[in-house]
């Protein structure tokens, strides 16, 4: 028996509606807290090809602590960011090189959550 997980986010691109991601929980391939999901829709182009600009991702709210070559969401400045953490440099950059120059010092952010999902539409 698959064990479905149900989360509602706001899409921003769709008069900020709110709707409904349902899954199957054998997709995250890790531990995690499950009322500690929280999904989210990116807005851009930064982190393409693996996390495409409108994709739905999940995120774990209770798993800050860093590991190099995963996915985060932090805050920058006045903004949400979704970036890799690169341990050798302690920072978190952008995975497409048109956005190389968005990095950000391990020291100048505030992890919100480790990205563990993503969802793309066709």
């Amino acid at each position: 028996m698959m064990d479905i997980i149900s989360l509602e986010y706001t899409d921003v691109f769709d008069d900020n509606k709110t709707k409904e991601l349902i899954f199957s929980s054998h997709l995250i391939k890790e531990k995690y807290n499950q009322g500690s999901l929280f999904p989210l829709m990116v807005d851009g182009k930064s982190m393409e090809p693996v996390i495409n600009d409108r994709a739905v991702i999940v995120t774990d709210l209770s798993q800050k602590e860093l590991k190099d070559e995963a996915i985060y969401v932090l805050y920058h400045g006045d903004r949400m960011w979704v970036k890799k953490y690169k341990e050798d440099i302690e920072s978190f950059v952008s995975i497409n090189p048109d956005f190389s120059h968005l990095v950000y010092k391990k020291d100048e952010v505030h992890i919100v959550s480790r990205v563990l999902l993503t969802f793309t539409r066709l």
